[in-house]
């Protein structure tokens, strides 16, 4: 009967013990290092991003004239980027038109009116996130580069 309790109790502290750690563990990682996480899973979801030419130069010791150069191959591949995205912004209204005009052909008078809220609030919340994204953005950046500073 001794034995069985000893197990018990073994067990209970060893569950215990497990529970805490991975209490420790989780909050470790999003609570008290949340930002160091949220930098790394950004530079995830970033991926590649090429370096600006100020870095480059200062990295790579680059002289004037490759300094230049660099420059005009980033202009011409701007140009390229911006037509790009351009493109692709056409592309997918012309798309989201297309799927809501199939979506209103379904829908009765009623729901596509609670259907428009639905997607006026959403446009809201997109635009609310990509402020706050954005202020976060500019004050991280006024952070590590704090005037006067030439990196």
């Amino acid at each position: 009967m001794m034995g069985k309790y000893k197990f018990w109790l073994i067990l209970s502290v060893l569950v215990v013990f497990a529970a805490g750690l991975l209490g420790g563990i989780w909050s470790e990682r999003y609570f008290f290092h949340k930002k160091r996480h949220d930098k790394i899973a950004r530079a995830q979801r970033d991926a590649v991003h090429f370096p600006s030419l100020e870095r480059m130069s200062q990295e790579l010791g680059l002289t004037a004239a490759q300094q230049e150069q660099i420059k005009k191959i980033f202009e011409r591949n701007d140009v390229k980027l911006k037509e790009l995205r351009s493109d692709m912004h056409s592309r997918l209204t012309k798309i989201r038109v297309e799927l809501k005009s199939e979506l209103d052909a379904v829908l009765t008078a009623e729901q596509r009116k609670k259907f428009e809220e639905i997607i006026q609030k959403y446009l809201l919340q997109r635009k609310e996130e990509y402020e706050k994204r954005r202020e976060n953005s500019r004050r991280q950046n006024s952070a590590e580069n704090p005037k006067g500073d030439m990196r």
